[in-house]
């Protein structure tokens, strides 16, 4: 299509442009053949696996590319691609999953989402449903009138009565009214009347009545109406959503409200009586507080933010101008005479809904969110109410606190996983390197360090070994079944499971030869038993060859200590090595920037040209920017910290209370927990079609513990000079650790190379898991078995 802005000339340099620049967006399609990870099995489908699958994204970029271009690779190699947004480059990471960079799910820019437009719809709702109300919400509506609404209509009854001793009775009459809306809020109206006395305050706040009809017949099915302040502008916006509304009144946040008109007033307008200040003592003393607890219990519980929200605004109203607000049910609104200087504030007919579970905040789920309570919850009642008060109750027992901790670290980590993978979008792949190697294993390694000063060896190593096995049997049969819900089998590209499966494999052989070494030369005893025959009186025994637990002898600080130190640098070598090559092969094609044509643009500068990416909304804006990323990171990464060391101190109550093995805690509860949004992350990209960047997650996590974690935590243990040997991770496994993850890792990149991934095979990877953990469960059992057999003198 030609574009009247530009001549013959330039069109024609438009097109060499747009040829020489391939729409990255193709990341996140289903359009292009050589880009399918996954797709649906069709009915006839061929089931030979085609012979031109794509090694990587560069070959994807190539086949997208003319060949006139491909012949000039060599001139421009690193001028092929223009500089990314924030959207294309997440795809881009998740597209070509780079070894030692985050990959995340959730969107790390700023996207419109419809949960958010209807969360403020929701109390803004000025018209009738038109068809019935479903009977889910008249039950909600009816709990809130029999518990949060009657109690603050009660709360309101006595704070009516205390204005009324006052000798003020419109104050009272306010608080008798408002007591009325608070007990049942649902089909009623919050009008504002405007005082002539004060328009500028009053002029853009509400909407009138006919703007009401006007978004009854826009926003049919809708239960909920709080339209926003209006604004001093007079400009209009050009963009509108699919309802014909502005994007501004339909999106924009508070921040970007102009307020510069709005009058702050903390206790309301008018003359000063006996009544206006009792009123407004009792309601910051009493009303107003009662009022956020009831709105913070509503935001927790998520499915109720309706509530929340209507808490918010109407407390704001209150306290500028209470005498002016006024309720009424929508049906008597329309008997009585209209009044052009009254304006709808507030409406809903829901307590609730369903679809709250998708609430975000600065791209962030409001569950997420939430869960931060119970941090702050859990650093208080441990260090001021058990440690400093010394109070014992329910709340301050050993066993609820460290059930609370492990709720605490999923929001931790996901807050730390998020801030990690949005510093490596918005910085080079260096930086994001080195981010995501630091931080996404530090607070992991501070946890385990922390059980080795505190003699718990043995759950550290379970740690280890759960992690692995979690991420290459557990998190990829989950994955493999959550992907079959939307479709029965996915295909993806086999080939990008070669450096994974070969990274692994390496790591598993450097891991275990201090322990094969172990297993070769370590001392080993004779224990005996009497046979048992039946009558004969002959002199028999039965013995067997058994290699004792694991001990500081010789043999280990001569020869295992130096060994498993050299195998600790060699296992973090080959990460370096992996991130030095992922630099060279990866960072000009995710991170590179189009300087030629910077230097065409800025060479013709009085040439006006459209650019496409204007046609749509930019993604430019990241959710959080970079020194808020940072802030969160720091600020995680210190409270996981804090909750690590009362998690640990807190583990021996478990152990004592339930009759567990520490190895086997550390193989399931401390494997599991800190790494609950890899398997969020995992699932999801799943259930979208993606198996394949689901399991490259749980190889990407295994190896990292192999690669990064063990060898801190070998190192650590030989530079505190430990002398106990459950204060020391000296990479020396028992056999059935050593048998069940080799044959893990083997079955997972098996399965990984075939190229197809089921429910069935899902299925198959979570029970060889189980079975595995019962083995683990057993080998503890036999440890501690008395079978008769002594040592031989």
């Amino acid at each position: 299509m030609s574009t009247p802005l530009l001549g013959p000339s330039e069109r024609s340099e438009s097109r060499s442009r747009k040829r020489s620049r391939p729409n990255l967006k193709r990341f996140g399609s289903l359009n292009h053949s050589k880009l399918i990870y996954s797709v649906d099995d069709d009915v006839n489908e061929d089931d030979k696996v085609p012979e031109d699958y794509v090694e990587g994204y560069n070959d994807a970029l190539k086949d997208l590319q003319s060949p006139d271009i491909q012949d000039n690779e060599s001139i421009h190699s690193n001028s092929t691609l223009e500089s990314l947004n924030l959207r294309e480059r997440q795809d881009a990471i998740n597209s070509t999953h780079p070894f030692g960079i985050k990959i995340w799910k959730p969107s790390l820019y700023k996207k419109t989402r419809s949960v958010a437009t209807r969360a403020d719809e929701d109390i803004h709702d000025f018209r009738k449903p038109a068809h019935s109300i479903f009977w889910g919400v008249k039950l909600t509506n009816l709990i809130w009138c029999l518990t949060a609404g009657l109690f603050i209509y009660i709360i309101c009854l006595i704070g009516a009565g205390f204005v009324l001793l006052a000798g003020s009775k419109p104050y009272s009459s306010a608080l008798y009214r408002l007591g009325g809306y608070w007990l049942y809020p649902f089909g009623k109206f919050v009008l504002l009347t405007k005082d002539k006395n004060y328009l500028n305050e009053d002029q853009l706040e509400g909407r009138t009545i006919n703007e009401f009809h006007q978004w009854r017949q826009q926003e049919e099915g809708r239960l909920f109406f709080a339209p926003p302040r209006r604004y001093t502008s007079d400009t209009t916006p050009l963009m509108k959503d699919h309802k014909g509304r502005p994007l501004r009144d339909a999106y924009q946040v508070d921040e970007e409200v102009e307020d510069v008109d709005i009058k702050v007033r903390f206790f309301g307008r008018g003359n000063w009586t006996l009544g206006r200040i009792i009123f407004y003592i009792y309601f910051y003393l009493v009303l107003q507080p009662i009022s956020y607890i009831v709105g913070f219990i509503c935001w927790l519980i998520v499915f109720t933010i309706p509530m929340s929200n209507i808490t918010l605004t109407l407390n704001s109203h209150l306290r500028r101008h209470p005498l002016a607000l006024d309720y009424i049910l929508e049906k008597e609104y329309y008997k009585q005479p209209r009044k052009k200087n009254q304006m709808i504030l507030l409406c809903t007919y829901r307590c609730c809904g369903f679809h709250y579970y998708k609430y975000t905040i600065d791209g962030t789920n409001i569950f997420f969110i939430n869960l931060l309570s119970v941090v702050l919850f859990v650093i208080l009642d441990y260090f001021l109410i058990k440690e400093y008060l010394g109070i014992e109750v329910l709340l301050t027992n050993s066993t609820v606190i460290f059930c609370l901790c492990l709720f605490s670290i999923i929001p931790l980590a996901y807050f730390i996983g998020q801030a990690v993978a949005s510093i490596s979008a918005q910085s080079s792949m260096g930086v994001g390197a080195v981010i995501n190697a630091f931080f996404s294993t530090i607070v992991e390694i501070f946890l385990y360090c922390v059980a080795l000063n505190q003699s718990k060896g043995k759950l550290v190593e379970g740690s280890m070994i759960g992690s692995i096995l979690g991420g290459v049997l557990l998190l990829p049969g989950l994955s493999m079944i959550g992907g079959a819900i939307n479709r029965k089998t996915q295909r993806y590209n086999p080939r990008s499971a070669g450096v994974s499966s070969t990274m692994l494999l390496y790591a598993m052989v450097i891991m275990f030869a201090p322990s094969l070494f172990y297993q070769i030369y370590g001392a080993y005893e004779i224990k005996c038993k009497k046979c048992v025959i039946g009558l004969d009186d002959d002199d028999c025994t039965k013995c067997r060859f058994i290699q004792p637990s694991f001990t500081l002898d010789q043999l280990y600080y001569k020869v295992l200590k130096p060994f498993s130190l050299i195998v600790a640098i060699a296992l973090f070598a080959a990460y370096v090595c992996g991130l030095f090559f992922t630099l060279r092969t990866h960072a000009s094609l995710i991170w590179a920037t189009n300087s030629h044509e910077i230097r065409n643009e800025t060479g013709t500068p009085t040439t006006p040209r459209i650019n496409p990416q204007d046609e749509q909304p930019s993604h430019d804006a990241p959710n959080w920017s970079r020194s808020k990323s940072t802030i969160i990171l720091l600020g995680a990464t210190l409270l996981y910290a804090i909750i690590a060391e009362i998690l640990v101190d807190n583990v021996d109550s478990i152990l004592k209370d339930f009759p567990i093995n520490p190895k086997f805690l550390g193989l399931t509860v401390f494997a599991l927990v800190p790494n609950t949004t890899e398997f969020l992350n995992a699932i999801s990209f799943a259930v979208g079609g993606n198996v394949a960047l689901s399991m490259e997650i749980g190889s990407a996590y295994a190896l990292q513990v192999v690669l990064i974690q063990i060898p801190c935590l070998v190192i650590y243990s030989i530079l505190k000079q430990f002398v106990s040997v459950d204060m020391i991770f000296s990479l020396v496994f028992p056999r059935w650790d050593i048998i069940a993850t080799l044959i893990s890792i083997y079955l997972f990149t098996y399965i990984y190379a075939e190229g197809k991934s089921n429910y069935f095979k899902g299925v198959i990877l979570i029970l060889i898991y189980f079975v595995v953990l019962i083995g683990f469960w057993f080998n503890d059992i036999i440890e501690t078995l008395d079978d008769g057999y002594e040592l031989k003198p």
